[in-house]
């Protein structure tokens, strides 16, 4: 059996039994059916079942037990949850992807440059073993690439692109680095304290995107949508804040503590008519204003 077949039927258990306990003959139901529909062997021997129950603990941190008055087996613990749906979609594109191969027009994927995503684990070293990294790095206002050398302090994803959090030796300034603006990476032997003065999570709690709090104290921002833009707000919020204060035939209001930072803004911006700022004024102001430039753009 290969490890690919194995790994998809660690996500079939999950979904399984996160959806309800169940027997083992319910599950060996359930793989038989996936089976047919991906042309994979995923169907298991109880031996087999007790092997995977034990991977999943181990590359997931998800414990399954088996319930004995209810003759199920059922998910008793879930660690990092954001983290292992991320996996799990991973592996899903992959599968799609190279099950895609055969079918060249079925499964249609935006065109785009490389995320740099090669350089995540050598990151992820440099970060836990607090070493200096150095790279070359093309701002997209600046003509020139140039060397930087910085002490990494976490990687975080923002609106589908990767970025370090980092301290740059040259003004000790923590900055972000987008990973697709990096090249010749290299780890360096020369190691750093642990940064302490700095918390990405508490910097980003109340950001949008990748520009972070600056120290500034979050704002409650209330937003106006039509009632079919708010299914799909409600569906992918646009931020974790994101409460409903108001839902009616006319709109539908979202309340958020946020900084209205310059992503977030564009991110307004990019729903056009759809949505009205309610509060704060300034940011009010802010959209109107911009949006009166755009417009003496097509006025001359």
């Amino acid at each position: 059996m290969s490890k690919k077949e194995s790994l998809l039927r660690h996500r079939l258990i999950i979904f399984k039994l996160r959806r309800s306990p169940c027997s083992f003959e319910q599950l060996q139901d359930f793989l038989e059916l996936q089976s047919e529909i991906s042309g994979d062997h995923l169907g298991c021997s109880l031996r087999t079942f007790q092997r995977d129950i034990k991977e999943v603990a181990s590359l997931y941190d998800i414990v399954i037990n088996y319930n004995k008055s209810s003759n199920a087996y059922e998910i008793t613990h879930e660690g990092n949850e954001e983290h292992n749906e991320r996996f799990l979609e991973a592996f899903e594109v992959f599968n799609a992807l190279k099950v895609a191969n055969q079918y060249s027009n079925k499964l249609l994927v935006e065109k785009r440059r490389p995320m740099g995503t090669e350089h995540l684990l050598g990151l992820l070293h440099a970060i836990d073993n607090n070493l200096e990294v150095t790279f070359k790095y093309e701002k997209y206002f600046e003509d020139d690439s140039r060397t930087r050398t910085v002490r990494p302090i976490a990687i975080k994803e923002a609106k589908n692109r990767w970025y370090i959090l980092a301290r740059d030796t040259e003004d000790m300034k923590v900055k972000s680095f987008g990973l697709d603006r990096m090249s010749c990476m290299e780890l360096s032997k020369i190691k750093f304290d642990p940064i302490l003065d700095y918390d990405p999570e508490e910097e980003y709690k109340h950001s949008f995107g990748i520009i972070g709090g600056n120290g500034q104290q979050p704002k409650k921002v209330v937003l106006s949508f039509t009632p079919i833009e708010a299914k799909y707000i409600k569906s992918l919020p646009l931020h974790h804040s994101q409460q409903i204060i108001l839902d009616n035939a006319d709109e539908c209001r979202f309340q958020y503590l946020i900084h209205a930072t310059y992503d977030f803004i564009m991110e307004i911006k990019a729903i056009g008519s759809k949505v009205k700022v309610l509060e704060p004024k300034e940011l009010k102001k802010a959209i109107v204003q911009d949006l009166e430039e755009t417009l003496s753009l097509y006025r001359n």
